[in-house]
């Protein structure tokens, strides 16, 4: 197992462990979710270097990287879609080969007789998104690792790496992305039935076969994540402030509808005159907890 030190959010390092060999990575509780786009992508450059070692299938008996004790399969839904795990008992954390990491982020879609047919078409043929041993043009799972094939959505990545923005101008992504079905999500023009890889209109990548070839599409934004990082990009702060001030009135209706309930609970004018009063005494209120604590330590102390 490598231990790696990633970029978390608030400035902290979170770490997390990897198997090259097994293609796995084992996160304790919820690290997945304290990872920035700057340690997303560095963990996505591991997996993709891990990929060149031969895979190694995980022992039966295979044990809590935390305390050794007893893992069990568990099998969740997210928004994407089924995913699995194996989980230790006590709760210390639960591996997930890299390709189920990945669906679970959302990050992975089925590869289609299309995809399959473009890809060889492209010259690199089929690759397995865990392990990246090859696949037959019609295999259903890979040999080694018994994953199922997929495909890497490259700007649903880029979106995971950046959810606020700040690169949004990179070619990758340079202009909103278009949800609808059969359109690309860079440009928003139509694609025909059965496209998957490529959009025609603007050449994007849509879609791409290995791990390794979505971490380089994905690099080049690594710089201004970064840098927004540590400043916040002009547009975010923009967009930010737009934001709250459109939600200024909201806010105000809310304190003042929290002051009228706090008026009535306290019976009107006579209980609120007493509250202004203790309020406009500070070295009272301050004499008060004073005696307080004294009491308390002498009677604790």
């Amino acid at each position: 197992m490598e231990r790696l030190a990633l970029d978390g959010h608030y400035g902290q390092r979170v770490e997390l462990d990897l198997c090259p060999p097994c293609h796995l990575v084992w996160f304790d509780g919820v690290e997945t979710v304290r990872l920035t786009g700057t340690g997303m992508l560095a963990l996505l450059g591991e997996m993709a270097q891990a990929q060149r070692e031969a895979h190694q299938v995980l022992r039966r008996d295979a044990r809590c990287a935390r305390c050794a004790g007893v893992l069990k399969p568990v099998h969740n839904r997210s928004r994407w879609g089924a995913t699995l795990q194996l989980e230790c008992l006590r709760r210390h954390g639960a591996y997930q080969t890299f390709a189920q990491f990945l669906s679970e982020k959302g990050l992975v879609r089925p590869l289609s007789s299309a995809d399959r047919a473009a890809l060889m078409q492209r010259g690199g043929g089929l690759h397995c998104l865990n392990c990246g041993a090859a696949m037959g043009a019609n295999d259903a799972r890979c040999s080694y690792c018994d994953s199922t094939p997929g495909m890497v959505d490259v700007a649903r990545l880029a979106r995971a790496l950046d959810p606020d923005g700040a690169t949004e101008s990179h070619a990758i992504h340079s202009t909103a992305a278009q949800h609808a079905s059969l359109q690309c999500l860079a440009c928003g023009a139509p694609l025909p039935k059965g496209q998957a890889v490529q959009c025609g209109q603007c050449g994007a990548t849509l879609a791409v076969g290995q791990l390794g070839q979505a971490h380089q599409a994905v690099s080049a934004l690594e710089q201004a994540l970064r840098a927004h990082a540590q400043t916040p990009a002009p547009h975010v702060v923009a967009r930010r402030m737009l934001q709250l001030e459109g939600d200024l009135p909201r806010r105000r209706e809310w304190a003042r509808r929290m002051e009228e309930e706090t008026r009535q609970a306290y019976g009107g004018g006579a209980d609120r005159g007493f509250l202004d009063e203790w309020r406009e005494q500070p070295a009272m209120v301050i004499t008060v907890a004073g005696l307080l604590l004294f009491l308390l330590w002498w009677l604790f102390g």
